[in-house]
């Protein structure tokens, strides 16, 4: 395997200050894509990874795509530079760089997996965050048949590139929040198995999200409808899948 870490960042300077250091001392090859920051904000980003990663690639979209469309143009970055698997990490300071370790020798194991993380909160996780998650679980059963998504938000995930990126290109997944969880979905009707790892969530003190409630909602509303109209479509094939490998308990 060839690895790299994919950033997805968009003014979260301060936050991907305090976890960059861990990161680097990871030692894997570190891209990041910065989605149309403020100027001042991209200008302190430019310093930051000159001074502490001047080793990392830094992609810059003109205009802002969301999140979703900023892992995505860091995807692409990684398969078009010869990596095998890239490891999308959130630039917020949300998980913990010392499991980076524990994804790629997963991966290694099971290099044609995507190696998710599945989240274990503490005391920082708001009560609505916690049972929100939960309607969004019970819809990707649904969209897949079966219970194989244990966690389709989590942004902490090992890609295999050579089976993802072609997905994303047939299916063109939604560019924002709704990205994770839809990616997996498409994933999982396209025959890649999900191999998962428990991993620690924190929630920073001042951290700052970029979830807009209206917008983000109807958008993950609007994926799902999608995705069940597209589990409707392929129901058949999907339920053969299942009695044919018993992959509809949750098995990796």
């Amino acid at each position: 395997m060839k690895v790299c870490v994919v950033v997805p960042h968009y003014d979260h300077v301060d936050q991907f200050t305090r976890m960059l250091p861990g990161l680097v001392d990871q030692g894997l090859p570190i891209i990041v894509v910065d989605d149309a920051s403020p100027d001042a904000e991209a200008e302190r980003l430019d310093r930051l990874l000159a001074e502490q990663a001047p080793g990392a690639t830094l992609v810059r979209r003109a205009e802002n795509a969301g999140k979703g469309g900023a892992v995505m143009t860091a995807l692409r970055a990684a398969s078009d530079l010869g990596f095998s698997h890239a490891l999308q990490i959130d630039a917020d300071g949300q998980h913990d760089v010392r499991d980076i370790p524990r994804f790629v020798e997963a991966g290694s194991a099971a290099p044609e997996c995507i190696i998710c993380g599945q989240p274990v909160f503490d005391d920082s996780i708001s009560p609505l965050r916690y049972y929100g998650r939960y309607l969004t679980i019970v819809l990707n059963w649904l969209e897949v048949l079966s219970t194989e998504i244990r966690d389709g938000m989590c942004g902490f995930r090992l890609y295999p590139l050579a089976l993802v990126v072609p997905v994303i290109e047939r299916s063109s997944p939604g560019t924002r929040m709704a990205f994770d969880p839809e990616m997996l979905v498409r994933s999982v009707w396209s025959g890649i198995r999900l191999v998962y790892i428990p991993v620690e969530v924190r929630y920073p003190e001042a951290g700052r999200s970029h979830f807009h409630y209206v917008r983000d909602n109807v958008e993950i509303t609007w994926m799902h409808i999608r995705l069940i109209a597209g589990m409707l479509l392929r129901s058949p094939m999907l339920l053969v899948r299942r009695l044919g490998d018993g992959r509809g308990a949750g098995a990796p």
